[in-house]
């Protein structure tokens, strides 16, 4: 097993990396931060270099990149701006993934080339008031009339929903829980949609939504995959599970390492009694847990990909790393803060921010608990 990267991959690293670097400054990630504004900008940025085509095939004008391509970008991304990798993430799992993945050929040859060139946004519009965890649970319903689906309903935390262009939506459009969901491409701008942003503890700026749709119309020919695919919602939902953990992972992975960052050098530098904090036993061990359980997740998360690569079964394992690197994260965050004290309870200092951040990533995507449901069936259990 080759756990190196390959030149291309340490040279988009250090792009990536270099980018975070110049563009995201701490004033700008703090800016971003309190006055909860989407990254258009910075996103903007991202798109006109070229990293929106990262996992597009280069048919359609991408770089035709895999998964361990997409986490080395996210990681970068996620140590310097989390709610930035969001932003991302929805254009490259929603519309670049999903669309390659189920798309038909029409709308492959639509959406692609206008996602590379960053002309487009898209969001996913999954979970319901009522409809969290237990996904097969939607009620907003799609109805054929008149030569076009009517969609009524609402979703609730819909990343990215009052700045997308297409908002992929989930309707029932049959009884059966998974095989009785159709999924439609949605623009923004049909009559009857609307976003309201919600609130949130951390991801500020990602302009997490509450949406509805009344009466909102949409031709056949925007069914994800085409009018053969009514009905194909949740499975084609289920083709880029294993995706959507690894990229979480990667964010965590990025927060994580972050949050480890600030705390060390913090405890190189804060002076108590006469010497660095760090060289206190207390502090030091807790730094040398934080480092071997953040390079633990890390190795966990590039094996799931290595895996899934390589056309191997890794669904226990993609759900071990999201689970893992999630959970791990959070508890770096929070001992960086312990190892702070009274600064990291400020909020001038970041390291409030990395907790407010990373606490989503084991709630996102499928929560911890149901990350441990998938493992113990594949155990057998």
């Amino acid at each position: 097993m080759d756990f190196n990267f390959s030149d291309e991959q340490n040279m988009l690293r250090d792009t990536v990396r270099k980018f975070a670097e110049k563009e995201i400054p701490p004033e700008v990630a703090r800016d971003i931060d309190e006055n909860d504004r989407f990254p258009h900008e910075l996103l903007g940025k991202l798109c006109d270099l070229g990293f929106m085509g990262i996992n597009i095939a280069e048919e359609y004008g991408g770089m035709g990149g895999n998964v361990v391509d997409e986490m080395i970008f996210f990681e970068e991304l996620a140590k310097k701006l989390p709610v930035l990798a969001w932003a991302a993430g929805n254009i490259m799992l929603y519309g670049n993934a999903i669309i390659g993945k189920n798309g038909s050929e029409e709308q492959k040859k639509k959406y692609l080339p206008r996602l590379v060139n960053g002309e487009l946004k898209f969001a996913f519009a999954l979970t319901e008031p009522n409809a969290g965890s237990d996904a097969s649970n939607i009620r907003t319903r799609a109805v054929f009339k008149d030569g076009h689906w009517v969609i009524n309903g609402s979703k609730m935390f819909i990343t990215g929903a009052g700045v997308s262009d297409i908002i992929v939506t989930n309707t029932r459009t049959a009884e059966s829980r998974t095989r009785g969901i159709t999924s439609f491409l949605v623009d923004a701008k049909s009559p009857g949609y609307s976003a309201k942003p919600i609130k949130m503890l951390g991801h500020k700026g990602s302009n997490t939504c509450e949406v509805y749709y009344d009466d909102v119309r949409v031709l056949p020919e925007d069914i994800l995959g085409g009018e053969e695919c009514v009905n194909r919602g949740w499975y084609q939902m289920m083709k880029l599970l294993n995706q959507e953990r690894l990229v979480l992972s990667s964010c965590a992975l990025g927060i994580g390492q972050a949050a480890f960052d600030y705390a060390l050098n913090y405890a190189k530098e804060r002076e108590q009694f006469g010497q660095p904090i760090g060289r206190f036993q207390a502090i030091t061990h807790r730094l040398v847990e934080m480092a071997t359980e953040l390079e633990a997740a890390r190795r966990l998360a590039y094996y799931a990909a290595w895996r899934e690569i390589n056309g191997l079964e890794c669904v226990k394992e993609t759900s071990m790393a999201k689970y893992y690197c999630a959970e791990t994260a959070k508890k770096i965050a929070l001992n960086g803060v312990q190892i702070l004290g009274g600064y990291g309870y400020a909020m001038e200092y970041e390291a409030q921010r990395f907790l407010r951040d990373v606490l989503i990533l084991s709630i996102g995507g499928g929560t911890t608990e149901i990350q441990k449901n998938i493992i113990g069936k594949q155990l057998g259990l």
